[in-house]
């Protein structure tokens, strides 16, 4: 909800001094113009250059042109270097100021709202902010102008379309296409890149059922090798030992026991290295979370550090305030023969002026300067108590900022004392471990001394074995022949099962992502124009004509209809209807029209645009702005529009539309008229400004003639 209260200008158009103009809770307000230059000519004296100020001030335009040679700097006053317009409101019940600036060569947008200054560095980016604000329906639903181009009726169907959405809410239906279309997109891609890939896969298929058969004939040439290996060697094993005898069950056994002690031995040291792995990393991970522990509460403590400066620095701050306020509100005293603050002192009013000198006669005179003067005491009696209250708040932000960083310097010493006591634990842990290790490694060795003079001993018994271990190693290296021809077959066979399960894979993504992609464009067809984004358009042109119709039975007395369409390629369709003196409706082309029916349609579609923004939560203005609203019209429409005017601004409006959302909130209806047609529906307003050009210079008259050049 915007509320707009007032407006100034300075050097814009024909105003080349300041004016303020009121817009606030004036009801219908009729803007007229008098040329004192030329005639009785009201043409040119700045009446629409004073109601459209507003315009400029929010969006740096005026309302649209026929002509296409206007520049911004053409709205500087020729004996002005600028021009400059402060629009003052409300904006959701919070007070904005906004205050344009435009000169030959620069300009600068100043944006205040709810006591905060909201401008940004430049001034598009400060516009662009004010749009997100105001949002985008402002022109259309305020301000209407005199020149028909740029009205709705008259607007293309692309234009059309753009103004109605910004009464829609089709952004998350229109992101859910996109990004449906998007999706499919690269659904489909996926799926040719799949393709491709199922094709390269089934030409590694083929190569690799080539080299299995290779690999099958080579394991079976290889078999035969191992079988007349095995039996040459053990004919010749069977003649070496018939002749000696080779009992070495006893040097056998022992060298097997001190095997087993050795293994024992080993699986020891291991199990002692990987305990000692997992408490050395135990007890790292410890001293690194208290590390991080200590370095987070280090930071804190730093942070605590900074906030009791800060919060040292404001209550400093806050004294020298305070301190200050008194002294001021001392002075203020003493300048009025006051006193002390203790003395109830009444104020004396001084004889003569203190700035002129001249003597002050009047009682007026003297109660204007008593009430100054006891005003300038309140404000500086609410300054030092605003002063002491941040002296107050600062002092208790300080004290809990100092126990703050007392509390973090005792967790930062606590927390380093811990690590100090871990480090220490897990040092004398891992020491005792190191021990234990050193003597399984002890053992170990003992082992292998041992286990070397056995094998020593047993070297004699060797002897004998060995040309029986040769052959049999003959017979292991034909064996491990075999067995890595073997071992190569079964890793072809397990090659060929993977890349087929890998080409059955991709197929199965491939028909999940083909089902998705149809999926998907079931997406596309149902959020798209034709589903229910036409859906939800078609109920905002039922709505704007529903609301159109409401003005226009006002306007026509129930003689015209305008009918809204959605047409089958997404197009708006707009008819008109005449009733004939029988009653019955008869369709006439929009181009048939006369002059003031086509002026009737053309300014309800208008203000029932404003109100179904206003109506849907879009935007609700409490101004309104009509330029020439009754060309073309006769006396009968003239006076109807004049009664539309009167219904709109009531509280208690006699429209006949549903109250979804309290109306349309005006609170003033600006309208500009030349005399001859304001004459008419003279009655219907509630004041009657005046723009009064003189010597090529405008001010203006409100009202009862009070000229506003503050």
């Amino acid at each position: 909800d915007i509320e707009i209260d007032s407006i100034s200008i300075a050097g814009f158009g024909s105003f080349r001094r300041e004016v303020f103009y009121p817009l606030g809770n004036r009801g219908v307000v009729l803007l007229r113009g008098t040329n004192k230059d030329f005639g009785s000519d009201s043409n040119g004296v700045g009446k629409t250059t004073l109601a459209m100020a507003s315009l400029w001030a929010l969006t740096g335009s005026i309302d649209a042109r026929p002509a296409q040679d206007g520049r911004v700097s053409d709205v500087v006053n020729d004996f002005s270097k600028f021009s400059e317009v402060t629009l003052r409101g409300r904006l959701n019940s919070k007070e904005f100021t906004l205050k344009r600036k435009k000169g030959a060569s620069s300009g600068s947008l100043t944006f205040n709202y709810d006591g905060s200054d909201l401008t940004l560095q430049s001034l598009k980016d400060t516009q662009i902010l004010i749009d997100e604000y105001f949002g985008t329906t402002l022109t259309r639903s305020i301000f209407h102008g005199q020149h028909a181009l740029d009205g709705l009726l008259e607007t293309t169907d692309a234009k059309f379309k753009e103004e109605l959405s910004h009464l829609l809410s089709l952004d998350i239906w229109q992101q859910a296409t996109t990004h449906a279309r998007s999706k499919q997109r690269e659904m489909m891609r996926e799926v040719a890149k799949l393709d491709g890939m199922i094709a390269l896969r089934m030409q590694d298929l083929e190569q690799a059922e080539k080299k299995l058969t290779t690999a099958k004939q080579y394991v079976d040439k290889r078999k035969i090798e191992v079988e007349s290996a095995r039996k040459a060697a053990h004919e010749k094993e069977q003649l070496l030992l018939s002749g000696a005898d080779h009992d070495t069950s006893d040097i056998e056994g022992i060298i097997l026991g001190v095997q087993e002690e050795m293994k024992e031995a080993r699986s020891e040291i291991r199990t002692l290295e990987e305990e000692f792995s997992i408490i050395t990393k135990e007890g790292n991970d410890e001293i690194n979370i208290l590390r991080s522990r200590l370095e987070e509460k280090t930071t804190s403590e730093r942070k605590s550090a900074k906030d009791v400066q800060f919060w040292q620095r404001s209550h400093d701050s806050a004294s020298i305030e305070l301190k200050s306020a008194e002294k001021h509100f001392v002075t203020l005293r003493a300048e009025w023969n006051l006193g002390p603050i203790s003395n109830n002192s009444s104020l004396i009013t001084p004889k003569t002026c203190r700035s002129c000198g001249q003597k002050i006669t009047s009682s007026s005179a003297q109660n204007h300067i008593r009430s100054s003067v006891e005003k300038q005491l309140e404000e500086a009696t609410k300054r030092i108590a605003q002063a002491q209250e941040s002296v107050s708040a600062a002092s208790e932000a300080l004290e809990k900022a100092v126990d703050r960083a007392r509390i973090d310097a005792a967790e930062v010493r606590d927390c380093m004392e811990l690590i100090r006591h871990k480090e220490k634990y897990h040092r004398d842990k891992t020491d005792s471990i190191r021990t234990k290790l050193k003597q399984a490694q002890d053992v170990q060795s003992k082992l292998s001394l041992d286990l070397a003079a056995y094998s020593k001993k047993a070297k004699q018994i060797a002897e004998v074995d060995l040309i029986i271990s040769k052959l049999r190693s003959d017979v292991e290296r034909v064996e491990d022949v075999f067995n890595t021809s073997m071992e190569m077959y079964q890793n072809q066979c397990m090659e060929v099962e993977r890349i087929d399960d890998n080409i059955s894979a991709l197929k199965h993504d491939k028909d999940a992502l083909t089902n998705e992609v149809k999926f998907t464009a079931l997406i596309v067809d149902v959020f798209g124009t034709k589903g229910v984004q036409a859906f939800v358009l078609q109920n905002v042109i039922q709505a704007l004509q529903y609301r159109t119709q409401t003005y226009l039975n006002e306007l026509s007395d129930g003689s015209l209809q305008l009918r809204l369409e959605l047409g089958t390629n997404d197009s708006i369709v707009k008819k008109s209807a005449v009733r004939d003196p029988d009653g019955t409706w008869r369709n006439r082309p929009l181009s048939s029209l006369s002059g003031g029916q086509w002026r009737r349609i053309s300014l309800s579609l208008s203000l029932g645009f404003s109100h179904l923004a206003s109506t849907r939560g879009k935007f609700r203005s409490s101004l309104l702005v009509l330029d020439e609203p009754l060309t073309h019209l006769d006396s009968a429409g003239r006076a109807s529009v004049g009664k539309l005017l009167r219904k709109m601004i009531s509280s208690n409006s006699g429209l006949d539309v549903p109250r979804d959302g309290g109306g349309i909130g005006l609170s003033t209806i600006l309208v500009i008229l030349q005399d001859i047609a304001a004459e008419e529906i003279e009655e219907c307003f509630d004041c009657i400004d005046e723009v009064v050009k003189l010597n090529g210079e405008s001010v203006v008259v409100v009202d009862e003639g009070d000229i506003l050049t503050p």
